[in-house]
């Protein structure tokens, strides 16, 4: 694969969408922003198709990606939480 077409990104990466969504939601508990990730994830996925035929496992790729932004996201707003509750 050389570089990722709108049809394999729609065959591949956007099948994945609803799986990637409840991975994020079990770590944010946000609805909202589970699908703000979830599309994030496709946006970054998209962004990079020109590098993606180094990644095996493509649908592992965008689940540790979910992953991560759903943690730096969590943390972030627990982080903005604590400055309002001792401020």
């Amino acid at each position: 694969m050389k570089c990722m077409k709108a049809n394999d990104f729609t065959s591949r990466i956007l099948p994945l969408k609803d799986h990637l969504y409840r991975v994020s939601y079990r770590i944010t508990h946000d609805a909202g922003q589970s699908k703000q990730i979830v599309q994030e994830v496709m946006l970054r996925v998209w962004d990079q198709r020109t590098h993606l035929e180094v990644i095996d496992n493509l649908p592992a790729y965008c689940m540790v990606v979910t992953r991560n932004i759903s943690l730096q996201k969590k943390t972030e707003l627990s982080a903005c939480k604590d400055l309002f509750l001792v401020g």
